[in-house]
């Protein structure tokens, strides 16, 4: 019985911890499973190294400000080390805004041979991509 009170409230701090990281909501009219699958695309496209199918699905603003070989830059730069890419180990949506516009966000936890690795992949309310983040964990 000693036992259980411990791992019960620790089981419950777990769940409000949970329950707290929960993201904003998604701008009108922009799906769940849509961004969702729309991150996986991209995603599977940076650890396959086709970049420049990467750029090409940028937004025209944002792609003018980059290229496909800055991206290939950040994705081999934010992997180095992690080993070869495994499964999507959790994925989440969030909601944001910067500079008044509104903006879907697909989080992607992503196991690696030798790291885990955390992306991030924004995209407007068209489903055009916008930014990306990579990070190992």
């Amino acid at each position: 019985m000693k036992r259980i009170l411990p791992c019960l409230t620790g089981l419950f701090l777990i769940i409000l911890l949970l329950a707290g990281c929960q993201g904003k909501p998604l701008p009108a009219g922009m799906d769940e499973d849509a961004l969702l699958e729309r991150g996986q695309e991209v995603l599977l496209e940076l650890v396959g190294g086709d970049y420049e199918a990467v750029y090409g699905q940028l937004r025209e603003d944002v792609a003018a400000g980059t290229s496909a070989e800055d991206i290939q830059s950040l994705v081999l730069r934010q992997l180095d080390g992690a080993g070869v890419y495994k499964q999507i180990e959790s994925r989440m949506t969030t909601g944001q805004s910067s500079n008044g516009e509104h903006y879907g966000v697909a989080v992607m936890y992503c196991q690696f041979s030798k790291d885990d690795v955390l992306v991030r992949l924004a995209f407007d309310p068209q489903m055009a991509l916008i930014g990306l983040e990579v990070k190992k964990q």
